[in-house]
């Protein structure tokens, strides 16, 4: 008998993590869910299906109404259960760059454990390519390697817990219509613009956590931007309650996502870091306090996008101890 090529292994294990899918979203959550496949399921990079959201009829056990909100993904199953501390995923590179060039929200689907008897020992997770997620797998892995790695996978079902509502409520956002895509090339550019421009002074606020006049004309300074433009911006982050300010100071409010409850200041500077240099600000900013303030609301973003600047200030202590 001949050994088993890793190919045909690994389609033996996706026909297994599609059977625990189905079951998952059409059995268990089906009122909630429709999960279809394309047809044959094969290694290429390519989407394997589409999930529509329903929504639940009261009194009604197991129907929906069908939502006009999709999303496509793709399912890959493996053998061992993911790490539950550091849940991550290989895949090839061209997998990768699919995911990043398709213009289709697009989630990634991992069941592992799939040939583990005990139900407890298989888990679901799920990995959304958006903006941010893109930009982490570009500093995650090198550009030349063949196979790439995808961290921070997140749960979805493990044993008895079942985190379907914040996923749930994760698709529904992502599945809104965006309106930019039918703007003229120019406009959309400066709406891109606009909102990188939006997103440094917010983050540059929530990393100093209070601001004054004088800090103000520091950042305004530090972003090439006019007296006008700043105040503006500041207005409208207070108009949408993200910054309280007064005659004397501007603070960032401490808010949280309706969606999974994250905090909204981290998840400005993980979408905006990488187009801030975050050591010129440090020397713009060089007091201790400022500095305890900017690292200790970067030590809060869990992203492999910050742990470069921990990285370079620990060496630079270590270097002149």
């Amino acid at each position: 008998m001949t050994e088993m090529t890793q190919y045909n292994k690994q389609n033996r294990l996706d026909e297994k993590a599609i059977s625990i899918l189905s079951h998952y979203f059409l059995n268990k959550h089906g009122d909630r869910f429709d999960l279809q496949f394309h047809g044959i399921k094969d290694n290429t990079p390519d989407t394997d299906g589409f999930l529509r959201l329903r929504k639940p009829k009261e009194g009604s056990q197991m129907q929906g109404d069908y939502l006009n909100k999709v999303v496509f993904f793709q399912l890959k199953g493996q053998e061992e259960p993911l790490n539950p501390y550091y849940p991550n995923y290989r895949a090839k590179r061209d997998f990768l760059e699919f995911c990043k060039d398709i213009n289709l929200p697009t989630i990634l689907f991992v069941v592992s454990g799939v040939n583990k008897e005990k139900e407890e020992n298989i888990r679901i997770h799920w990995y959304h390519f958006s903006e941010t997620n893109v930009q982490i797998l570009d500093e995650f892995n090198g550009e030349k390697s063949k196979s790439i790695k995808i961290p921070n996978l997140v749960l979805l079902k493990a044993g008895e817990r079942d985190l379907v509502d914040p996923f749930y409520l994760h698709v529904e956002n992502i599945t809104r219509k965006n309106q930019f895509l039918d703007l003229p090339s120019q406009i959309f550019t400066l709406a891109v613009d606009s909102k990188d421009l939006i997103l440094k002074v917010a983050a540059i606020i929530y990393l100093l956590g209070r601001v004054s006049k004088a800090d103000i004309k520091k950042i305004r300074s530090f972003l090439k931007i006019t007296e006008g433009k700043m105040n503006d911006i500041i207005n409208e982050l207070s108009r949408v309650d993200l910054l309280y300010k007064n005659q004397d100071v501007v603070i960032f409010r401490a808010i949280e996502t309706e969606i999974n409850k994250q905090d909204v200041g981290n998840l400005i500077v993980e979408a905006i870091v990488k187009k801030i240099d975050i050591d010129a600000l440090i020397k713009l900013f060089p007091e201790q306090n400022r500095k305890k303030n900017i690292y200790g609301n970067l030590g809060k973003v869990a992203s492999p996008l910050v742990n470069k600047h921990f990285h370079k200030d620990i060496q630079e202590i270590i270097k002149n101890v």
